[in-house]
């Protein structure tokens, strides 16, 4: 840390050197993790998708609906997973746990403004 003339704290270099280690964490978790997921965790995104699925179905049969529902999509399931594999990458792990899938789907879950 170096004080300027004022006597005050310069954090520059501090912010500096963290925003250094993060780009080289970044580039390390790209280049040396490929996480894939557990059993476990895909049965989970497997079984959420299936439930989603599955309660729009029922809705259109209450609401007497003509119209199919889609509410989730298998584009839509991809990205869960990708999130999944990205959570665990974060963690330098090499598999995706259910925790994961946990974190992704409410991921998915919470609304975007």
């Amino acid at each position: 840390m170096r004080h300027n003339a004022a006597g005050a704290t310069d954090t520059n270099d501090e912010s500096r050197a963290e925003v250094d280690f993060l780009k080289r964490y970044i580039h390390y978790c790209r280049s040396q993790c490929a996480p894939r997921l557990s059993e476990s965790a895909q049965e989970r995104l497997a079984a959420y998708y299936v439930e989603i699925r599955d309660e729009a179905r029922k809705a259109c049969e209450r609401d007497d609906s003509d119209t199919p529902p889609v509410p989730v999509t298998v584009r839509q399931l991809e990205a869960i997973i990708r999130i999944s594999e990205s959570l665990a990458k974060m963690a330098l792990q090499t598999t995706g746990n259910i925790a994961h899938a946990e974190s992704a789907i409410k991921l998915f879950q919470e609304p975007t403004h």
